[in-house]
């Protein structure tokens, strides 16, 4: 089975340094694309950009695409993907979902949606000052 292909379009250059990032940990990968939207693009011009970036993918097994922001710009235009076969947007991408994304982009589209969903609900932790308190050092490591 071939890997489900990936789009991140975030604002900014915050997605190709994602993919940067998540390659540096989990290695090189191919079959995706990203996609940087700023304040002075125009909407004619990102949407023929994410139509041609979409198309250069194989997208025979799917297509996730991973946005930044719930409402923002990117993910509005991914949206309009939506029409294609087998798309899934996900909203909302940080490091810990991508890199298992890439690592588990074998199983389907269906399966990386309900993974996206797990992992995103798990990649959060807060910790103070109050966490060092009667901790080893060594467990912060």
């Amino acid at each position: 089975m071939k890997d489900v292909a990936i789009l991140v379009m975030t604002h900014g250059d915050f997605g190709k340094a994602a993919i940067e990032s998540a390659q540096l940990i989990v290695g090189k990968h191919e079959n995706y694309e990203t996609m940087s939207v700023f304040v002075v693009d125009q909407l004619d011009d990102l949407k023929q950009e994410m139509e041609d970036k979409a198309d250069s993918l194989d997208t025979s097994n799917g297509l996730i695409v991973l946005t930044d922001i719930v409402g923002g710009t990117p993910t509005n235009l991914a949206s309009q993907l939506l029409v294609r076969e087998n798309v899934v947007i996900a909203a909302g991408v940080n490091l810990p979902v991508l890199i298992e994304v890439l690592v588990n982009r074998h199983q389907s589209v269906d399966a990386l949606k309900d993974l996206i969903e797990t992992v995103y609900g798990q990649g959060l932790s807060i910790r103070t000052i109050k966490d060092l308190e009667g901790d080893d050092e060594d467990d912060l490591l």
